[in-house]
């Protein structure tokens, strides 16, 4: 009776399983022809939307026969040069500020046991990302203003006796793009930081260390390879920003973008936009080979995801 009762699933399941027609009819693995003719569509696209054009910039930058030529006045024409600086600069401390302000809310979020305080973190990360660029950058321009709440404060205060001139400079800039980039280095330094136990940290802290020995000693050397991707991630994308600088920065903290927009609509000198597009892409290419080498490319990898 027993073997009776254990035996009737047995046969159920039997029963109820769909017949294989033939052996090997299903398998988990793709064939190589089927994912390439999944996977065509895709190459396609980045084939005519992302390598074209980025062959078509260098390929542009040397129609007039003068390949070299082209380069050089991206470094040697003062407005160029200008915009160059700027825009390597600002990037720079853009991706300081950033990567402080981010890793301060990652390793809060990592660390907190509060849960309403890492909603409260989250929130604020991803409002900037669903926020639109011009309303973003609209916030800030109040935000900066001479009515503005920044300059209300200060005189409420009494720290000034007039208000500040904080827009059209590179600070107003800096402060644009930063928090445009802070919810890409949240992402990045988090996925490197949630890999640190935290009783390590304990542990070394019941041994003798301090909080910012165990901190420098243990959680640093873990996520030192997350952190520079990201300030790799964070940089590349600043030296692009074009909305930004026009609308907080004005004429006289022109980014390369911005240059590049008026060598192609006001001077229709395509063979300087694409020279100075090129010198452009080549530094966030060198900039991700530097890192890349430092940290591996996995580490990136993992970053730019």
């Amino acid at each position: 009776m027993t073997q009776q009762t254990t035996g009737a699933p047995a046969r159920s399941a039997a029963n109820d399983a769909p017949p294989l027609t033939r052996a090997g009819s299903w398998r988990l693995e793709m064939s190589a022809i089927n994912g390439f003719l999944l996977s065509f569509p895709l190459i396609v696209m980045l084939a005519l939307f992302v390598v074209y054009p980025l062959i078509r910039i260098f390929i542009e930058a040397s129609s007039d026969g003068d390949t070299f030529g082209r380069y050089a006045t991206v470094f040697t024409n003062p407005v160029s040069r200008r915009a160059l600086t700027t825009t390597l600069v600002d990037s720079v401390v853009v991706t300081l500020v950033a990567t402080i302000i981010s890793l301060t809310i990652a390793w809060t979020i990592h660390a907190t046991s509060r849960r309403w305080v890492r909603i409260l973190l989250w929130t604020v990360t991803l409002i900037p990302m669903w926020t639109g660029v011009i309303m973003k950058n609209y916030a800030i321009f109040i935000m900066l203003s001479k009515q503005g709440p920044v300059n209300s404060v200060l005189l409420a205060l009494g720290v000034i006796d007039e208000p500040l001139s904080l827009l059209y400079n590179d600070t107003a800039v800096i402060v644009g793009i930063t928090y445009s980039l802070i919810p890409y280095a949240v992402f990045s330094l988090f996925a490197a930081i949630s890999t640190i136990n935290l009783q390590t940290l304990t542990a070394a802290e019941a041994l003798g260390a301090t909080r910012t020995r165990a901190l420098f000693g243990i959680a640093l050397p873990v996520a030192k390879g997350g952190i520079l991707a990201s300030m790799a991630l964070v940089f590349v994308l600043s030296i692009g920003f074009y909305i930004t600088p026009v609308m907080l920065g004005g004429p006289q903290t022109a980014f390369m973008a911005t240059l590049i927009n008026q060598q192609l609509n006001s001077r229709y000198d395509f063979q300087g936009a694409s020279a100075s597009a090129a010198v452009l892409l080549i530094v966030a290419v060198l900039v991700l080979a530097v890192v890349a080498a430092l940290v591996g490319a996995k580490t990136l990898k993992r970053a730019i995801r």
